[in-house]
């Protein structure tokens, strides 16, 4: 009940966990603005963006992952 990684996982946990993701790049989507107009030196803007994309990137790709983990356990 209170072990997170037990398994097996809920549906109600993967759905979460799906949208949590989302939102988090959603978040870092919105923030690329606000480091290219910052003021801190172009190598820093640039460092970033980069961290900020590969962020991204991650939590899209963590999200679909949750999702197709949930249409997996869905179709057994």
């Amino acid at each position: 009940m209170y072990n997170l990684f037990k398994r097996p996982i809920e549906n109600a946990s993967l759905e979460a966990w799906a949208k949590l993701a989302d939102d988090v790049a959603k978040v870092a989507i919105l923030a690329i603005p606000v480091v290219l107009y910052g003021t801190d030196p172009f190598p820093l803007k640039f460092f970033n963006s980069l961290l900020l994309l590969t962020g991204i990137y991650t939590c899209l790709l963590g999200g679909r992952l949750f999702r197709q983990t949930l249409q997996r356990k869905d179709r057994k």
